[in-house]
């Protein structure tokens, strides 16, 4: 499914199935994660979907630092050149589902609102999972409505804070071993059935290589229900951080995995963890689905360009390996069991609907 040539599809399909749509906006990773709205809870006026926008970059070129340091451009165009061409999809699925169901009796709002107004907003959240520009992207960002929240990590919500555009751009908490009950991420704005929370490594000075955990109940109405979660890692995690998710409580059943497949270092450095990590990452956590993110491969320049290594990856060689590898693994490891790997990988303007 694509995000504009089947708009009716993918709204008809996220409201009958009750199922959250991903949707991938560029080749690279800005993504839109669409969520039926829970059958217990009452939705806002005329809307019947929530949708959350990760890490935006539409356009133009992001620099780190200087421009001589480091600059890219994006090779493949996105699918929305602007917030308000993605915004206008956004609304013409809410508007289709309105048509279709405002007699039924689903979880939708039908009163009367002002949908047809151009002005109106169906960006409900903003996720931004690190503060470089490829991920927060001042111009991109600057166009999307002041009044939508904003939830990032401390340096990126700094650095938000000081352009003076949002209302509300908060730091979101922590998750981890020490911290494994999630609905103690509770974030003021944020509706009751949602967290968002970041899982790091306190050996990683950065924090390039974390996650962002998004949780959401969108089928129980009962307290201690357990509920679905995607795990968002543009550069990776170390795979053993995720072993915190197992002692979540309630339970989070992860639904996605969002991890490249490509390995990129600078020198010795590693930026990209890549495919391996990404695999054995998805056994740990126990995804139905691994969906690559962050592999464009881009137009660069700057000096950082000259010391860029890239090792691409595809599915079926870093599978090829893992078999190969197989007899040496130790009785027990995350990777013994030769299950089957749930893996897509979207093209701008791609949409999945995660089952």
């Amino acid at each position: 499914m694509r995000l504009k040539e089947d708009l009716e599809n993918t709204a008809f399909s996220v409201f009958e199935s009750r199922r959250p749509l991903l949707t991938h906006l560029n080749a690279d990773t800005s993504w839109v994660l669409t969520l039926p709205y829970p059958p217990n809870v009452n939705p806002p006026l005329g809307r019947a979907l929530f949708n959350i926008l990760i890490d935006p970059w539409l356009q133009g070129p992001q620099t780190d630092y200087f421009s001589w340091f480091s600059k890219q451009w994006h090779v493949i165009p996105s699918s929305v050149q602007t917030i308000a061409e993605l915004n206008a999809c956004l609304r013409t699925r809410e508007s289709l589902i309105r048509s279709r169901y405002a007699s039924s009796d689903g979880p939708i709002n039908t009163a009367s609102n002002s949908l047809e107004d151009s002005e109106s907003n169906f960006i409900d959240l903003v996720v931004i999972s690190h503060e470089f520009t490829d991920h927060c992207n001042r111009k991109t960002l600057r166009e999307i409505s002041s009044s939508t929240p904003v939830l990032a990590t401390k340096a990126a919500a700094r650095l938000i804070s000081s352009w003076r555009h949002f209302q509300h751009v908060q730091s979101m908490a922590a998750f981890s071993n020490e911290k494994p009950a999630w609905k103690d991420t509770s974030i003021d704005g944020i509706p009751p059935w949602l967290r968002v929370a970041r899982i790091i490594s306190n050996k990683d000075a950065m924090f390039l290589h974390s996650a962002i955990l998004i949780t959401f109940d969108i089928v129980s109405s009962t307290e201690d229900a357990s509920v679905e979660g995607l795990v968002y890692t543009p550069h990776g995690i170390d795979a053993d951080h995720l072993k915190s998710l197992s002692l979540a409580s309630p339970r989070i059943n992860i639904l996605a995995l969002l991890h490249g497949l490509h390995d990129i270092r600078i020198s010795k450095r590693q930026l990209n963890l890549g495919a391996h990590n990404a695999l054995r990452a998805q056994r740990i956590s126990g995804s139905r689905y691994w969906v690559s993110t962050h592999d464009e491969v881009k137009k660069a320049g700057g000096l950082v360009n000259h010391f860029l290594r890239r090792k691409i990856w595809t599915i079926e060689d870093v599978l090829k390996e893992e078999k190969r590898k197989k007899a040496k693994l130790d009785v027990g490891s995350p990777l013994a069991d030769m299950q089957d790997v749930h893996f897509a990988n979207l093209a701008s303007g791609e949409s999945l609907l995660l089952q």
